[in-house]
């Protein structure tokens, strides 16, 4: 071959006895391997945030989800008897039952979906519309959640708890050496992980 440029579709090259020599215009391997790089380690910190996420809507999800199902029992129940009496149909009860039974999964579902979801350009209008939370419709199912589980440990007679009682133990729990202890273990990791 000779030493002149042949142009190809991806960039152009110098062929050379020993194989291509590089043009000006193509982008250098190291690049390349330097982007991969960086898109494994950004991918890899996105997954171990997500796996964080997971482990916080397993407890979350499951203090929200108990409390849900309970809900719509007690609904889809009483809607069974209205239709029956009725003679009508209990289709939009039925999937709230159903809602609300899948709901715990969904959140893990949702989670990996999100995660997964291809780069694509988002339009300013889907932006704003995913950084609005409504916190009525989170305040409410918090309010229904502490209610239920309230009323779960008082009817397994978990020590006269009222919510004074349940108050005042959060604000005189000791939270300053719970936060040493904290700061501590992860400052002592290191140490372990180098033993």
């Amino acid at each position: 071959m000779s030493g002149e440029p042949v142009k190809t579709a991806e960039a152009t090259t110098l062929h050379y006895a020993h194989g291509p020599a590089y043009g000006p215009d193509e982008p250098m391997e190291a690049e390349t391997t330097t982007t991969r790089a960086a898109t494994f380690m950004n991918d890899a910190f996105t997954w171990t945030v997500l796996a964080i996420c997971l482990a916080g809507w397993a407890a979350i999800g499951l203090f929200l989800w108990i409390p849900r199902v309970l809900r719509e029992v007690g609904v889809f129940l009483v809607s069974l008897v209205q239709t029956t009496v009725t003679e009508t149909g209990a289709e939009k009860a039925g999937r709230r039952l159903r809602s609300a039974a899948n709901f715990y999964w969904r959140g893990f579902e949702s989670a990996v979906r999100s995660v997964r979801a291809a780069r694509g350009q988002e339009t300013a209008s889907e932006k704003a519309e995913d950084a609005r939370i409504d916190t009525r419709i989170i305040l409410g199912e918090l309010a229904w959640a502490l209610f239920v589980w309230y009323l779960i440990l008082w009817a397994v007679g978990f020590p006269q708890i009222t919510p004074v009682d349940l108050v005042m133990g959060i604000v005189n729990a000791p939270w300053a050496e719970m936060w040493s202890n904290l700061v501590n273990t992860f400052a002592g990791l290191p140490t372990l992980i180098g033993s």
